[in-house]
């Protein structure tokens, strides 16, 4: 079998007018939980990828970039892309370390910049293989220890009270997972003592009220000047409003491993580690490092499910939690990560629903969520359809 043609298509991801979580506490002092839950993200750049077999089997992939948090744009993986198809046509898509390879000889091991395009590439050909094999992908990777998967999602707001409208929408909709941002305004303007302090007294005031069986991540996204502020912040959290099931995510940059490792040895919570997460290289660091319990492991920043799982096995045999998020955005997206989440032994509530905040893409079967779980099914490869009416330039 050799792939004969590899198409690419920039997808506009359709939002509400009001999408985005930036918006001030004054603007969102009059919204509803209803509301606040329904904000989420500006739409991300995002591409399909179809790639074409000899016998006419098709498989499908998407790769999102977000220029703020990736570092590089939709040119920039449409270019990727177009560099990667040089070196695949003719090949055999069902040599999926063959596939990987030829793409590492294009971009070598050590750019990052290409990580969506090459994550694109890699969904499509499991997606393919699938098709071929006749199975669902997350047989292609080695079986599943379940099906239905519990879900986290985002909560977003100004106030505690806002907070916790959102936390409650969720958690009567079956959600098990929730994950509260902080350290935004500390990474825009710099410390000051009355922007920690409110970030304290946020997490505080909420984990107060939450539910101790709902699994709650405080994600500072790097925002957090250092490892002592870090403990400072989260030791008032302890003494004030413990939270049995809450963990610590990515408070200090994303090099900062020794950092993470002293906040680890200083408090009871989990540390989790999102974007130092980079590829499986990277992850025997963190390993080495002591630096994580946890880890948000998103495939399309490492390159797809082939490199994924080697993460995956890795924090298997260090006794490190995996996490999934939320990515590219769209059906197809998330029900690849679904599939990747099926075959984790350890399972923690994921976000897979980052594509119910967005309309106009051409995607339809997959992955279906109901009273906060995610239901996968037996269809070849993904089970997602692409209507080609949909496509761009049709």
């Amino acid at each position: 079998m050799k792939i004969v043609s590899i198409d690419f298509f920039p997808l506009n991801l359709i939002a509400p007018s009001d999408a985005g979580t930036d918006a001030s506490a004054d603007e969102q002092a009059s919204f509803t939980p209803e509301m606040l839950a329904a904000r989420r993200y500006a739409p991300p750049e995002t591409a399909l990828v179809i790639i074409k077999a000899d016998d006419g089997t098709e498989g499908y992939g998407d790769g999102a970039t977000l220029p703020h948090y990736l570092g590089h744009g939709i040119g920039s993986m449409l270019d990727w892309l177009g560099r990667f198809r040089s070196v695949l046509v003719g090949e055999d898509p069902l040599n999926i370390a063959g596939i990987h390879h030829r793409m590492e000889a294009v971009a070598s091991i050590g750019v990052p910049g290409c990580r969506p395009a090459q994550a694109a590439i890699d969904m499509a050909i499991y997606d393919l293989a699938g098709k071929v094999h006749g199975c669902p992908v997350y047989e292609l990777l080695g079986g599943s220890y379940r099906q239905e998967l519990e879900l986290q999602t985002q909560m977003h707001g100004h106030t505690v009270d806002q907070l916790l409208g959102v936390c409650n929408y969720y958690v009567e909709r079956g959600f098990t997972g929730l994950k509260l941002k902080v350290g935004s305004q500390l990474r825009q303007h710099g410390y000051s003592k009355a922007l920690f302090d409110a970030d304290a007294d946020k997490v505080a005031g909420v984990m107060a009220r939450l539910p101790h069986h709902i699994q709650v991540d405080v994600d500072a996204n790097q925002g957090i000047m250092n490892a002592k502020m870090a403990v400072a912040m989260f030791e008032r959290v302890r003494r004030t409003a413990f939270h049995p099931n809450m963990a610590i995510e990515q408070p200090l940059h994303h090099l900062d491993l020794a950092g993470h490792a002293q906040i680890r040895r200083m408090l009871p919570f989990p540390v989790v580690l999102d974007e130092a997460v980079t590829s499986p290289t990277a992850m025997l660091q963190i390993v080495r490092m002591e630096a994580a319990d946890r880890i948000v492991l998103k495939p399309n920043r490492v390159g797809g499910l082939w490199p994924a799982r080697r993460i995956v096995e890795i924090c298997e045999a260090s006794g490190i939690g995996v996490s999934l998020d939320t990515m590219p955005f769209t059906l197809l997206g998330d029900t690849m990560l679904c599939h990747l989440g099926a075959t984790i032994k350890h399972h923690y509530p994921l976000d897979a629903q980052g594509h119910t905040f967005f309309a106009g893409t051409p995607f339809s079967g997959g992955v279906k969520i109901d009273n906060g779980r995610a239901h996968l099914g037996r269809a070849p490869g993904f089970g997602v359809a692409v209507d080609p009416e949909l496509l761009p330039g049709h």
